[in-house]
């Protein structure tokens, strides 16, 4: 039998990417774009087979990559939200930490989240796309203009340019759909269809997945007081997904109702500050450890040393940020930011008693975590909205906690501060009012700093009480 006759190789997407490497068959008119293919990783194959000598490309009918990219277009381009009430920091951890919430969870629950849970992993995971071969897991989910592609091979996620990586895949689906063209075979057929009607289901599909809520759930939270073209904003878009399920319509409604109430607000100075730590921050490491470099890069140019004290909300109102107040009892929101083309930037902060923000120490603490946003994730992760204890991506949640913790109290200061005193206790009480911040919050500060080796085994404790609002300081 005549060997097939093969293109030549396609490496589609930049190497410092996500990459798509494919050299299909020149088959009959039936095939599937049968061919050699691997995926890599900012240059590590994700997907590939043992040859004799070491990685070979798989051998397989990427015709099944076609109808994936086809089928869940509108997923892949505007889901960024888990349908389970979790935080995981990269995609690849998602069925893990749902199996941790639905250990003591009953059946009937249960059973319900591991069916949303499947469906989501079945339209943002690569590897679902072919049938009849087992590849390892490789997920793709937008976050803002960020993307993170978690590759269970490779144990890795990469945070890259969601940008980059729709083109990529845009570029792989026009590449499949070519070669598939002239093919008369039903599947080929059916996943070209999928694929030329993209855009179309895309349309359909966008406030569906935007906003978190159904056309009928739109409509009853207007309400009459909210306008109906105001889901044209991303704002409110962002606000409402973040915030579905997790308050009460009446709260849902009042915060959508603040973000439509704000003007649009110059921010020069802020803009200004942003582009400056912009200009040099690398989202490079984990997450707390960029906030870190943030903030102390942020107390540089506004010149201040480690050990001057800040005042957030100063800062808030000087840039030119509205700072406003809810009360919301019961709610788990602590506050809401948002920004647009015609709104914001405002911060809502919820002072209902009970609320984190509700004692001057955590007010600052979320005064200054909304500060990394608005300087770190509007051009990034979050570049409509942040909705601080809402359905917000733990990875810039996470890099925003580190940040508002180093701004208000750096960890070498609370070290030095350790290092001069002859007791935690009333070392703990001086640095809680010069630097205003909660017991828990210097906590973390000295068990995260260099002072840490030097603790004894006493101070060690008293420290993991205050992590966690034990053991007051009086």
């Amino acid at each position: 039998m005549a060997k097939a006759v093969r293109s030549e190789p396609r490496l589609i997407g930049e190497p410092d990417g996500l990459q798509v490497e494919l050299c299909l068959s020149n088959g009959p008119p039936q095939g599937l774009a049968q061919g050699q293919g691997r995926i890599l990783l900012a240059g590590e194959p994700v997907w590939h087979a043992q040859g004799e000598n070491g990685e070979a490309p798989i051998e397989w009918t990427w015709g099944d990559l076609l109808e994936f990219l086809g089928r869940w277009w509108p997923w892949l381009v505007l889901e960024e939200t888990y349908p389970v009430p979790v935080a995981p920091l990269y995609p690849g951890l998602f069925l893990q930490e749902a199996e941790r919430r639905w250990v003591d969870m009953p059946a009937e629950q249960v059973e319900a989240e591991e069916e949303a849970a499947h469906r989501f992993i079945a339209r943002h995971d690569l590897a679902e796309a072919f049938k009849g071969i087992f590849l390892p897991s490789l997920i793709v989910l937008r976050q803002g203009r960020k993307c993170h592609v978690s590759a269970a091979s490779l144990r890795k996620t990469l945070v890259c340019s969601w940008d980059r990586v729709q083109r990529t895949l845009e570029a792989v689906g026009n590449y499949l759909a070519e070669a598939l063209q002239e093919s008369d075979n039903e599947r080929a057929r059916r996943a070209v269809a999928w694929w030329e009607r993209r855009e179309t289901r895309l349309e359909e599909h966008e406030l569906d997945i935007t906003t978190g809520l159904s056309a009928s759930s739109r409509r009853h939270l207007e309400g009459g007081s909210l306008p109906e073209e105001m889901w044209q904003l991303p704002e409110i878009r962002a606000v409402a997904r973040m915030t579905t399920g997790v308050v009460l319509e009446a709260d849902q409604r009042e915060l959508l109702a603040r973000v439509l109430q704000s003007p649009r607000r110059d921010t020069a100075e802020l803009d200004r500050l942003s582009a400056c730590i912009l200009s040099e921050f690398r989202e490079i490491g984990p997450p707390h450890e960029q906030g870190y470099w943030a903030a102390m890069r942020l107390r540089h140019a506004l010149g201040l040393s480690g050990k001057d004290p800040v005042d957030p909300e100063a800062y808030l109102e000087a840039w030119g940020i509205e700072v406003d107040s809810v009360a919301q009892e019961g709610s788990p929101i602590d506050a809401m930011t948002a920004w647009g083309e015609r709104h914001g930037p405002i911060i809502v902060i919820n002072r209902a008693p009970g609320a984190r923000s509700a004692h001057s120490f955590g007010e600052r603490a979320t005064l200054a975590h909304e500060v990394a946003h608005l300087l770190l994730d509007r051009e990034g992760a979050l570049p409509a909205a942040e909705v601080l204890g809402g359905r917000t991506p733990e990875y810039p949640e996470k890099r925003a906690r580190a940040f508002a913790a180093e701004f208000l109290l750096p960890r070498e200061t609370a070290a030095s501060f350790v290092r001069d005193g002859t007791d935690l206790r009333a070392v703990a009480i001086e640095l809680r009012d010069a630097y205003g911040v909660s017991s828990e919050l210097l906590a973390w500060q000295i068990s995260n700093s260099s002072v840490r080796s030097t603790l004894s085994q006493e101070e060690l404790t008293l420290l993991e009480q205050w992590k966690v609002g034990q053991g007051e300081l009086h």
